[in-house]
């Protein structure tokens, strides 16, 4: 039986890397050239990095981007304060737009991408796709709503809409 790639279904053989730059053999943490070798492994913890305001009553701060390695994601936590939203947008990577996907935590709140409206509370899951797509999020509830957040690129930019 041939695997296949659970996103795209093509069999993982004739699937390109998504890391293609080759590392060569490895001694210990320096490669062969002298580099250094970057661990694969990554930890941090949310209190070690405080939110900064997006507008009043919004705050967040990415954890994982570029200058912390990280190659083709960016890794965030954010807070909504309660009847406050962040205001209609969508994330940037030079040219293009990434998508977005985020998991709620605590609180309750909606998020909006046009005219649809769908509910968010502990728990759940939501992807922002297609990329170029506009997209707003508030609290509805009455404690802060808090989410981790995953963007598909780094160096993200949220470009507000005119």
């Amino acid at each position: 039986m041939q695997r296949a790639c659970l996103s795209c279904e093509a069999p993982l053989s004739d699937r390109p890397s998504l890391n293609t730059r080759p590392i060569g053999k490895q001694r210990g943490n320096v490669m062969p050239d002298g580099q250094a070798r970057r661990s694969p492994m990554r930890v941090t913890n949310r209190a070690d990095k405080a939110l900064g305001d997006v507008v009043p009553g919004v705050r967040r701060a990415i954890f994982f981007d570029a200058p912390e390695g990280a190659a083709q994601l960016s890794l965030g936590a954010a807070e909504i304060d309660p009847g406050k939203e962040i205001p209609v947008h969508r994330h940037r990577v030079g040219e293009g737009y990434v998508e977005e996907g985020f998991f709620v935590i605590d609180g309750d709140g909606e998020v909006r991408v046009g005219d649809q409206v769908s509910p968010l509370r502990a728990g759940s899951f939501c992807v922002m796709s297609p990329a170029e797509g506009f997209h707003s999020i508030r609290n509805t509830g009455t404690k802060t709503l808090r989410f981790v957040m995953c963007f598909a690129g780094t160096g993200v930019q949220m470009e507000r809409k005119p």
